[in-house]
């Protein structure tokens, strides 16, 4: 596939690169989207559906040392270790280590907020030009915690919050089995954060992304781009089969995009944070009618097409390691305490990889030493929430403008 340059090459087909590409489409650039159409493949194939206003906490934090014995000999659920694949990551992990207490968390949530509270209307400027907007259904979130103890430990979340003007209303008692019938399981408190949208489908709604860059003129390359360099004013993209010109290229290929990056001489920390989902049939009774993240047994359940998603905590493992079923394992016997389940809907569960940086923050913007150049990844498990935003600014920023908000959190030279 030889022709002449294209305005704008995107590398990656999941929802930020394909937010990426629609946005660049929408400010007048031709562009070509190099994806190997691996739908299953993809972080934003498998989640918890939500778009959420309220995800301002990275992965690490203050609460990280106190379970620290427990996340190194594998007894909780939230993460597991694949300690024969770790010292490839050991950058990433001396600088997740270092962002875990309170200033470093703040500093994030501050960031984090430049894109949540955007989320959702970017989202929707996207699925009501692909009639997509039946996918999508703002019914919040709902966070549950068994004791009381675990509420009040994250009492600073709500504190940043406040500060940040993302709503939210505790309910207890009487008051969550109204909002959720469906509950088996005794909890003390529950907070909903209202202005969470619900996927019913997340890679349904992808899809209908890709259609509507299609239908808008848009061409796909069904590849793997194996290498990205500068050549004489341009960027080419090889794969099988040939190569792509464009005058500016985007990154934008999740987990993948290290081997690009570093290619390029860029040794960011990023980390692979794999994660498991399987669908299970609702059991009898009322249905799940939100999300809901239940934070003692550190999974969530959400409502789907396809039946009750149950996904995992948090495995640190090479994109290449073989699956281990042990946390979804985990998390499908908690959540039958939880909800009442039928039986498994697929064979077997669902594997994918978040790209994960060591701070929370995705990396978004120009490359430092490569004009033309963009970068647009690193989003960990707040991807699908915050695609359509990142779009917004890569779109900007390929036609030479400044951003509609400060993105200096986010920039590649911050390692």
């Amino acid at each position: 596939m030889a022709q002449g340059a294209v305005d704008a090459l995107v590398v990656g087909g999941g929802i930020v690169g394909i937010s990426c590409a629609l946005s660049a489409q929408e400010r007048g650039l031709g562009v070509l989207l190099c994806d190997p159409g691996e739908a299953r493949r993809r972080a934003s194939y498998g989640n918890a559906g939500c778009i959420s206003r309220s995800s301002l906490f990275p992965m690490s934090g203050p609460g990280l040392w106190r379970n620290l014995p427990n996340y190194l000999l594998n007894r909780d659920p939230g993460l597991r270790l694949r300690y024969a694949k770790l010292p490839r990551i050991a950058p990433w992990i001396a600088s997740f280590m270092k962002a875990a207490n309170m200033s470093a968390l703040r500093r994030a949530a501050t960031a984090l907020d430049r894109l949540t509270s955007r989320a959702f209307d970017a989202h929707m400027h996207l699925a009501v030009a692909a009639g997509a907007t039946g996918l999508i259904q703002r019914k919040g979130m709902l966070r549950l915690y068994r004791t009381e103890d675990s509420f009040h430990k994250a009492a600073h979340e709500r504190e940043i919050l406040l500060e940040h003007g993302a709503k939210f209303e505790v309910i207890e008692g009487e008051g969550l089995r109204e909002l959720e019938p469906a509950l088996k399981r005794p909890f003390a408190k529950g907070v909903l954060y209202p202005d969470t949208g619900a996927v019913s489908d997340p890679g349904a709604l992808l899809e209908a992304y890709r259609k509507l860059f299609v239908e808008r003129g848009g061409r796909i390359a069904p590849a793997t781009v194996d290498e990205l360099s500068p050549e004489e004013g341009e960027w080419v993209a090889r794969f099988a089969g040939g190569e792509a010109r464009a005058r500016k290229a985007v990154i934008a290929a999740g987990g993948w995009s290290h081997g690009l990056t570093r290619a390029l001489g860029y040794r960011f920390p990023l980390a692979v944070e794999r994660g498991y989902h399987l669908h299970l049939a609702p059991g009898e009774g009322p249905p799940l009618n939100r999300p809901i993240h239940d934070s003692g047994g550190y999974h969530m359940l959400a409502p789907m097409r396809q039946g009750v998603r149950v996904t995992s905590g948090v495995e640190l493992a090479p994109l290449s390691a073989p699956p281990d079923t042990t946390q979804i394992d985990a998390a499908v016997r908690e959540a039958r305490g939880t909800l009442a389940l039928g039986a498994p809907v697929e064979n077997e569960p669902w594997l994918g990889a978040r790209p994960s940086t060591p701070d929370g923050l995705p990396v978004i913007g120009e490359a430092p030493r490569h004009r033309g150049l963009f970068f647009a990844f690193g989003h960990g498990h707040i991807g699908l929430s915050n695609g359509p935003i990142t779009g917004q600014v890569i779109g900007d920023l390929l036609l030479g403008r400044e951003a509609a908000f400060d993105i200096s959190p986010f920039l590649a030279k911050r390692f």
